[in-house]
């Protein structure tokens, strides 16, 4: 006998909870967080001189990427159309690759560093480390408010969860301040050693400087979608 086949049609809520983009968008970003923590522990070894674990580090770093790509690529293959999307689907997709771009460069920055091993004078190891502990907030701060998005989608936008979202936003941009701020410090120590170090030495500190400070300008740019997305 041939089981009746039975069909239930689910609640409109609860299929797009199973398939929430923003749910999703949380997901990826968790990686990213947990990336540039990771990354974040191993510069600071990097940064006083101990590279014996830093290739595993860059492996580690690659293996996230690759799990965070799987579900970027999920986003879009499963993304709803316009008229199930509570926030515009092209400024959706650019803080999704903006996000995207941070595990990008996070993984280039490891493998190239794991590359050369830069020397950080002893005078900047401690500017260098500020740098990059602010640049870890960044990303955390960004974590949170893309979390609180996904609290404010399912809310229906209400004032509350807005004005959170928004105070987020702002950690995020005063994070990537305070960064770009130490960053201007770092650049101006370089120089001042600059007599006493090797040229590449030189070039290499203010290329680390550079690329560990584009981590938290990629994430300012993912709280600008996210403020684009939420204003009304």
């Amino acid at each position: 006998m041939v089981e009746e086949k039975r069909h239930f049609r689910a609640p409109v809520a609860d299929t797009f909870r199973k398939k929430s983009p923003f749910a999703q968008l949380l997901e990826h970003m968790c990686k990213v967080k947990d990336c540039i923590c990771l990354l974040g522990d191993g510069l600071i070894n990097y940064y006083k001189g101990d590279y014996k674990d830093f290739s595993n580090v860059a492996q580690k770093v690659s293996e996230i990427e690759h799990e965070a790509d799987l579900i970027k690529s999920n986003i879009r293959n499963h993304l709803p159309s316009h008229l199930f999307m509570p926030v515009d689907k092209g400024k959706f997709m650019w803080a999704l690759r903006e996000q995207d771009a941070i595990l990008d460069h996070a993984e280039n920055l490891a493998r190239m560093l794991d590359m050369r091993h830069t020397k950080i004078p002893k005078e900047l190891q401690g500017v260098f480390i500020e740098h990059l502990k602010l640049v870890v907030k960044t990303v955390g701060a960004m974590k949170d408010a893309v979390g609180n998005l996904r609290d404010l989608v399912e809310t229906s936008f209400v004032k509350r969860e807005r004005q959170q979202t928004k105070e987020f936003i702002y950690k995020v941009h005063q994070f990537e301040y305070e960064a770009d701020k130490k960053k201007y410090e770092m650049t101006k120590g370089i120089y001042k050693l600059e007599k006493k170090l090797n040229p590449m030495d030189v070039y290499h500190l203010l290329k680390i400087a550079d690329w560990v400070d584009d981590i938290a300008d990629h994430a300012e740019n993912v709280a600008d979608w996210l403020r684009a997305m939420i204003a009304k």
